[in-house]
């Protein structure tokens, strides 16, 4: 590598720092890195030209929300390699994925995959004019159960199928570079060298199957790292390219989750193909749950990413608004108000967000009248934009304003725009 591109490698890992730490700048990793910015770019940079970058230092804690599941995490510079390799590829993997893959989407997130089954129901049933059947199955421990070895050949069969755009645009070395970063990204052994950061006695709560810890070599795939999300979707992107344009069945995937809305007639033909999936999906280490099948005509209803889908009616699940509301009753004990203020709005905000999206507007007032008077005294709901905001004076600035006593923010006045005078003829 001569010097010119040793050079434009480093300001593009500059590029690719600025995007690691965005959104995450006060974390403790983040924290760490930057006060030594310079030195650790430099032996990154260098590392990464000699081959001997590895991704040693992990953590790993627990979440119980909305169930128990373990969680694996890097330290700041291999999250920077895991930026590095899926930003460069995210645009290949779009063209990659099938239009009905939608975890891990810019604009195709959890909503839109509910608008999609909906979209389909009520095709297939001619506006419920006609009989027709959904299918849902899930994968059981998709993540803990993944083959690396097969998610590392989906990421180099786009980089060889691209080679020619990347060498390109990045150099004639970067696709054999990014050969390397995907070996060093993705078949990482997290459980050595890791951190746990959830006391152990905790980890009981994890079944045995969904942990990575006392996995065999090669299987296990950690929730929470960027090449993990993106490589689980090209995981079954066959298999759904075959559902639907191999054999004209309507799925929507969404991570381990899939629907199927068929017609009454073709009700037999696609529960015909369950054999061959279920053949498919062994093959790659992965298996259906046989718990979570669901097989209902379409006027029963579906519970599809924690919303039901009905005929007339669009509903959030039970069990998110009963823990939001749990939520509020507990700030509403708080006695500084004003201390959990931003922590309030962030709650009501977000639990809206979700009941506005459905036909929720009597537990979106439930959930208005829920929280204590004390509150409205510092904030207000917005009818433009519908949501709740900060009254002035008790905005998180003035908070901390009157907390640290802090010298008032003067705002400058915004300049206007003079509008030229018109000329007049003579």
């Amino acid at each position: 590598m001569k010097v010119k591109e040793k050079g434009e490698f480093f300001a593009r890992l500059t590029k690719t720092m600025d995007a690691t730490r965005k959104n995450k700048r006060y974390g403790r990793d983040s924290v760490a890195y930057e006060r030594r910015w310079a030195s650790a770019l430099y032996h990154d940079c260098t590392a990464r030209i000699d081959r001997t970058f590895r991704i040693d230092e992990n953590y790993a804690f627990l979440v119980s929300i909305p169930k128990w599941r373990e969680i694996m995490a890097t330290s700041f510079s291999g999250r920077m390699g895991d930026h590095e390799l899926c930003d460069v590829l995210e645009e290949y993997i779009e063209q990659e994925l099938h239009p009905r893959t939608y975890n891990n989407r810019k604009e195709m997130g959890s909503q839109a995959a509910i608008n999609r089954v909906i979209e389909d129901i009520f095709e297939v049933t001619e506006g419920f004019t006609r009989k027709a059947r959904i299918i849902k199955w899930d994968l059981k421990g998709f993540f803990p159960n993944a083959r690396r070895d097969y998610i590392e050949q989906c990421f180099i069969r786009l980089i060889e199928r691209h080679r020619a755009e990347i060498e390109r645009d990045h150099g004639w070395w970067y696709a054999d570079y990014l050969r390397w970063l995907t070996m060093i990204c993705v078949q990482t052994v997290v459980t050595d060298h890791c951190e746990l950061r959830t006391p152990r006695h905790y980890w009981q709560n994890i079944p045995a199957g969904k942990s990575l810890f006392g996995k065999p070599n090669g299987i296990g795939t950690p929730i929470g790292r960027l090449p993990s999300q993106k490589g689980m979707g090209l995981y079954v992107n066959d298999e759904v390219r075959w559902l639907n344009d191999d054999c004209g069945i309507r799925a929507t995937l969404f991570m381990d989750d899939c629907v199927m809305v068929v017609s009454e007639e073709r009700h037999a033909y696609a529960l015909s193909l369950l054999p061959e999936l279920r053949k498919r999906l062994r093959a790659k280490g992965v298996r259906m749950n046989e718990r979570k099948f669901y097989d209902q005509p379409a006027t029963h209803g579906l519970e599809f990413l924690g919303t039901h889908i009905r005929p007339n009616r669009l509903h959030l699940n039970n069990v998110t608004y009963g823990r939001a509301i749990g939520k509020i009753r507990l700030l509403n004990a708080v006695e500084d108000k004003l201390a959990h203020l931003q922590r309030f709005i962030d709650i009501m905000n977000s639990c809206m967000a979700l009941l506005k999206a459905r036909t929720d507007h009597h537990r979106l007032i439930s959930l208005i009248q829920e929280a204590d008077t004390a509150w409205w005294q510092c904030c207000h709901l917005d009818n433009r934009r519908k949501c709740i905001v900060a009254t002035e004076g008790y905005r998180h600035n003035d908070y901390l304003q009157r907390r640290y006593n802090l010298p008032p923010r003067t705002r400058k006045p915004r300049p206007t725009k003079k509008t030229p005078l018109p000329i007049l003829a003579a």
